[in-house]
């Protein structure tokens, strides 16, 4: 009569252990998944002012480059008040009279008058042929793409952060929940105990026993809340922002198999390639110094003289030929080819890391779902197993250091399971970045 009474108290108290969790999942519990996370986190990481600085500058290097070559244009005015250079009208040889530009002596009368003269014109430059004017663009062009290869590798690391932060929290979210199970059940199991005690069934030193198995288990379910704690709080730095009070993980992460996240992107190695590509182009920029410059300049305006005013235009070319600038050029050039060496290097060397964290990640995801098959083998065993010590101990065949090493090794159990789901879930979406 006593086992049935003991069993009856104890199914009414899981029932309402389990109501309680029930009813305050419903009323706080919001579900806050890993995309919804690494959307926020790309919103709100303060580095992409850096970022987005970057870029904008490899933009308008870019369009500084662009307008080297067209052709510039510009205007000068000019108006000073100086003794001499009068305009004066003399008679050429074939009897013509034009003005001409002349000083009287200090001598003369009026040598020291001062004139108005002023000049205003309108000046183009327009490039015909400027070799270093195209490398210059080219390079340009590169390091552009190579800066948003930059703001592309920089997403990349800031969810990989999120993603390894989510299932952390993920792990210890659900370490906590087996923790605070084992401390319902412990203290439900202490009740029981204090019950049959006081009934005369069993011993009183048990009573000391439920209590002391009762305080173990509240103390690891305060330790794994302070480790969900913690690993909400790496979360929260991870994305930027706070969750929810009553933010849980997405618990079917665990068993996802690919999440479609789109075409092949290897952003760090493409932002290698890049900047290797503009250093190469920089060298080949620099090399260009020392070819000549053909050009077509104009201008027309206005020159006069106090009340003379006459017109002025000219149009031709002008050649600049380069002769030597103290070795400046080809030095330049020889460091940026070491430079393009170098990330040549590290570009091969990023192509192939990638190349085994991929194999890597199909191993550890083979591995994973093979342990994962014996891990809930394991975990149905473990619950048989305290079932079955909870069944001996109800009818007196049992003691209590039975059922709590039954329930330890359950929770070992689902422990490890859950270490391994992690795990697989970690190498599918390692998978899906490549």
């Amino acid at each position: 009569m006593n086992v049935v009474c003991n069993w009856t108290n104890r199914i009414a108290a899981v029932v309402a252990v389990l109501v309680v969790m029930l009813a305050h999942e419903r009323a706080s519990a919001e579900v806050v998944t890993l995309q919804e996370l690494e959307e926020q986190a790309l919103e709100n990481q303060a580095r992409w002012e850096a970022v987005e600085a970057t870029t904008t500058q490899a933009d308008a290097e870019l369009r500084a480059a662009r307008a080297r070559k067209m052709p510039s244009f510009w205007m000068n005015v000019m108006s000073v008040i100086a003794p001499g250079s009068a305009i004066e009208r003399v008679l050429t040889t074939d009897g013509r009279e034009v003005n001409v530009q002349a000083s009287p002596t200090v001598r003369e009368t009026g040598a020291f008058r001062p004139n108005v003269r002023y000049e205003g014109t309108i000046d183009m430059r327009a490039p015909l042929y400027d070799g270093q004017t195209r490398a210059s663009l080219k390079a340009a062009e590169a390091y552009r793409a190579a800066a948003l290869a930059s703001a592309g590798a920089s997403r990349e690391t800031v969810l990989a952060m999120v993603r390894a932060a989510y299932l952390d929290w993920l792990a210890t979210h659900l370490d906590h929940g087996f923790a605070s199970s084992a401390a319902s059940e412990a203290k439900a199991q202490r009740a029981r105990t204090a019950s049959r005690v006081e009934d005369g069934d069993r011993p009183p030193a048990e009573l000391d026993t439920a209590h002391y198995q009762e305080l173990q288990a509240e103390l690891a379910a305060s330790d794994a809340a302070s480790r969900l704690d913690t690993a909400r709080r790496l979360l929260e730095s991870a994305v930027g922002a706070e969750l929810p009070p009553g933010a849980e993980p997405d618990t079917t992460l665990l068993s996802v198999d690919s999440r479609a996240s789109g075409a092949e992107r290897k952003w760090e190695i493409e932002r290698l390639e890049l900047r290797r590509d503009a250093a190469r182009q920089e060298a080949r920029m620099y090399r260009k110094t020392r070819v000549p410059v053909l050009a077509l300049i104009g201008q027309t305006g206005l020159a006069g003289i106090n009340e003379r005013v006459f017109p002025m235009y000219r149009l031709g070319l002008n050649l600049s030929v380069p002769l030597w600038d103290g070795g400046r050029a080809i030095s330049l050039a020889h460091a940026a080819d070491a430079r393009a060496i170098e990330l040549d290097a590290l570009s091969r060397d990023a192509r192939l890391e990638r190349q085994d964290e991929k194999e890597r990640a199909v191993i550890e995801r083979k591995n994973a779902e093979a342990q994962l098959m014996i891990a809930d083998s394991l975990v149905a065993v473990s619950e048989k197993r305290v079932d079955q010590a909870e069944t001996s101990y109800d009818l007196g065949a049992g003691d209590l250091e039975a059922v709590a090493d039954a329930r330890a090794a359950l929770r070992d159990a689902q422990a490890r399971r859950v270490q391994i789901q992690v795990a697989r879930a970690d190498a599918v979406l390692r998978l899906d970045r490549e």
